[in-house]
């Protein structure tokens, strides 16, 4: 039985793999699985649900391109009803008013970022509208260039 050169054997495997690779760039990705997950905002004292809700798909819309007022934060803080916050014991009740307090300086900090988006938003399409004003300017006042043809000999 005649024993095989490893350089043979190392050479084939190699364009084996090399082969492989090449079919795998040409084959379309598979699919992605998608798998939708509700975040949702609860009391950390209340009983969780027994099942999770779907969440709605979301409507696709346009995005507006300057906003005049500032949107609805898409936060709310969560409400405990007083039933549930007379069981609660003091010190619980205290982490929940930190926790409260803490989840409203957040949304207030996170409207104020809105607020100065859509602000640094404006501000970016006048500074866009006067460069092409002054982009306007700048050709009028350039002299007109003119191609020079070759001299013929």
């Amino acid at each position: 039985m005649p024993t095989k050169n490893p350089i043979t054997v190392i050479g084939v495997l190699t364009s084996l793999l090399l082969l492989v690779g090449g079919v795998m760039l040409y084959l379309p990705p598979a699919e992605p699985i998608h798998q939708e997950q509700a975040q949702v905002l609860t009391s950390p004292f209340k009983e969780p649900d027994p099942a999770p809700k779907a969440a709605p798909e979301p409507a696709v819309t346009a995005a507006p391109t300057v906003a005049t007022e500032p949107t609805a934060s898409p936060f709310s803080i969560p409400d405990m009803t007083p039933e549930d916050l007379a069981k609660l014991p003091p010190e619980e009740r205290t982490r929940y008013d930190k926790m409260r307090e803490s989840l409203q300086e957040i949304v207030q900090q996170v409207q104020a970022l809105e607020q100065e988006n859509t602000r640094l938003q404006q501000t970016l399409i006048e500074g866009q509208a006067s460069n092409q004003a002054l982009d306007t300017e700048i050709d009028k006042l350039r002299p007109p260039q003119h191609v020079a043809k070759p001299a013929e000999p």
